[in-house]
């Protein structure tokens, strides 16, 4: 590593640091995977319920998120290429063209950036699509930095996967506050060391988050201040 690099490193180091999910907490993107994958699996015979997408491992790679619910469904999972590519193409448009900001999310990025503390948005999008979806809400343009994991597993992000990710942004030893939507990436959060506000959405309402801080509808019922009191133990 250069110097210039060496300097680079320390400059970006701190004690906190606050991280949330790109495209579940930011921009609600399940919702738009539910229709898409809804629409995909309807040519095989299956009709798609909420219940049935929720009782589904709700991957985030889409492959596996078909997969899994064909399989629940009691059919074959051959053949899904078209079905996978129709779920990309959705989702990837409305990551580029639809995708609206959480205005309790940008209230809590502000408050927390106003404490010199620095905000990461991780996702499991491949880079193209997260890099125009930080564009299109505007957080590249906040100074949010944007996490690629190196790896994306059909699980995920699991312990192992939050223990990975904070090494790779360098923030393995920080006070870390995760801002989740699901039970895997709260479980895996609070296993790694994080405090965590999850934040459920209409399909994993009714997973279960013991240990987080805070479970909230949206993160508009709670002041940005409070959330930071309660949960970075400055």
């Amino acid at each position: 590593m250069s110097n210039n690099a060496q300097t680079e490193v320390k400059k970006v180091r701190s004690t906190h640091a606050l991280i949330f999910e790109l495209e579940y907490v930011a921009a609600k993107t399940r919702k738009v995977e539910f229709e898409a994958i809804k629409s995909a699996v309807a040519s095989k015979g299956v009709e798609l319920t909420p219940i049935l997408f929720s009782r589904s491992s709700m991957s985030p790679l889409h492959r596996a998120a078909v997969t899994d619910v064909l399989l629940c469904s009691g059919k074959k999972a051959d053949a899904i290429e078209k079905a996978v590519a129709e779920v990309d193409r959705t989702v990837a448009d409305y990551c580029a063209n639809e995708a609206q900001l959480d205005e309790g999310l940008a209230k809590l990025i502000k408050a927390t950036q106003a404490r010199n503390i620095p905000v990461i948005a991780f996702t499991a999008l491949p880079a193209d699509i997260a890099n125009k979806m930080m564009s299109k809400l505007g957080l590249d343009a906040m100074g949010v930095e944007l996490l690629i994991p190196e790896e994306v597993k059909d699980s995920f992000p699991r312990a192992d996967d939050w223990l990975k990710m904070l090494k790779q942004c360098n923030k393995e030893h920080v006070t870390l506050v995760a801002v989740v939507s699901s039970q895997v990436a709260c479980k895996g959060a609070l296993t790694a060391g994080a405090a965590c506000i999850a934040v459920p959405d209409e399909f994993t309402s009714f997973q279960d988050y013991s240990g987080a801080k805070l479970v909230l509808d949206s993160l508009s019922d709670e002041k940005a201040e409070a959330m930071l009191d309660l949960t970075l133990r400055m």
